[in-house]
């Protein structure tokens, strides 16, 4: 297939509307010759009850840059998961994934003691046997394209890599070249406090056939909406966002970027992070430029670029909702599920917790979004539970 499959993604037709990214019929089967890249943190559930929910979103949002940065001539499909992420790529581009996800895995054991899975499956093998992949290519905003991933094939290279028996076959060898360039991360903004109540990370999972799926999904929305009031999903506002401060933490980033929990590379990196929060925060307040930056403009830019709701066969969304539109939330999924019509999980938390992909200031930045204490991996807890008590 050569170059016309490497053009795949960059090919499709937009979707400019998030309704249409989760309407799947709108959404492209992969080329065979692509593979699905699963990468997750092992035991992430226990390390963010234990307080390390910032680690593990930011070892997460790593193996998405580092493998943008390993292929930077070629826009790659990704959904964050908030534990990990799924992104797919050309099977000819399997050798600078793994060096880069290697080098992935040696800093998420070195700097932060957590343990990075990172494999990938055969889109040519999920469809053999009847496990289709699509793929929607979704515009949120002038500046930034994301993937819509939909399909069983999704959900089953999942399964296939963590299951104990066959996942060694679709690991990343830990042998080979280990190199990772995670330039572009930051963790420079205070954690956005809820305004209206609680910020709610919210997994969907509709069931059924094709047809009812979709109208599950339109439904949910146009329930959600009913809440937010006239589509306002977004979590975030320009009176929510603060960078943080000198006295404020910058340990995640320092850890990541250095490779290390402490030492000298990990002070330079901090205080790298710290002179730089600086200067933004100067730069925002007197609306002032320098480089890239331009502070007239840059916050409406990170607002249009913040990646709040997704779809990877699952509805993912962070929401800020007062306690009551929660309580109606919840009435509609729990009649949704008894219904049949949807599985699903909810976590509540306080504030929002945003972690930053920036290859310029200028256009080109993502601001990936997930509840703080956790949101995403909590939620898909209570999802599981849900999803095995309708086998048993």
């Amino acid at each position: 297939m050569g170059d016309a499959s490497e053009k795949f993604f960059s090919e499709l037709p937009e979707l400019t509307a998030f309704e249409d990214a989760v309407s799947t019929h709108r959404h492209s089967q992969a080329p065979e010759d692509w593979h699905v890249v699963i990468t997750d943190v092992k035991g992430s559930t226990k390390a963010i009850e234990s307080g390390r929910y910032k680690d593990v979103n930011a070892v997460g949002v790593a193996s998405i840059i580092a493998l943008r940065n390993a292929i930077p001539d070629l826009e790659l499909p990704f959904v964050f998961g908030g534990d990990g992420a799924t992104i797919l790529l050309p099977e000819t581009r399997l050798l600078p994934m793994r060096t880069a996800l290697r080098g992935v895995r040696d800093v998420a054991r070195d700097a932060f003691g957590l343990d990075l899975r990172a494999s990938h499956v055969p889109i040519a093998r999920l469809k053999k046997y009847g496990h289709p992949l699509l793929v929607g290519r979704y515009r949120l905003s002038p500046h930034i394209v994301l993937a819509a991933l939909s399909g069983r094939g999704v959900s089953v290279a999942e399964e296939w890599v963590k299951d104990p028996l066959r996942g060694e076959e679709f690991s990343v060898s830990a042998e080979g070249p280990a190199e990772a360039n995670l330039e572009g991360f930051e963790c420079r903004w205070q954690p956005a406090p809820s305004v209206r109540g609680k910020m709610v990370s919210l997994l969907v999972v509709a069931l059924g056939d094709l047809e009812s799926r979709e109208e599950t999904y339109r439904k949910t929305l146009a329930a959600i909406d009913s809440l937010t009031g006239d589509g306002a999903r977004h979590p975030l506002s320009s009176s929510s966002l603060r960078l943080r401060t000198l006295t404020d933490d910058f340990s995640t980033e320092a850890k990541l970027l250095s490779g290390q929990a402490a030492g000298k590379k990990y002070r330079e990196s901090s205080r790298r992070a710290k002179r730089s929060a600086l200067l933004g925060r100067g730069l925002l307040q007197f609306k002032m430029s320098a480089g890239s930056f331009d502070g007239t403009k840059y916050v409406s830019e990170f607002l249009q670029n913040t990646d709040f709701q997704k779809f990877d066969e699952a509805l993912r969304m962070v929401i800020d909702l007062t306690v009551e539109d929660i309580t109606r939330l919840q009435r509609y999924l729990r009649d949704q599920f008894a219904r049949g019509k949807l599985a699903y999980g909810l976590h509540q938390s306080s504030e929002a917790l945003i972690t930053c992909m920036v290859k310029s200031y200028s256009g080109d930045h993502v601001h990936f979004v997930d509840g703080a204490d956790g949101g995403y991996a909590l939620a898909a807890k209570q999802l599981k539970e849900q999803l095995k008590s309708r086998i048993s």
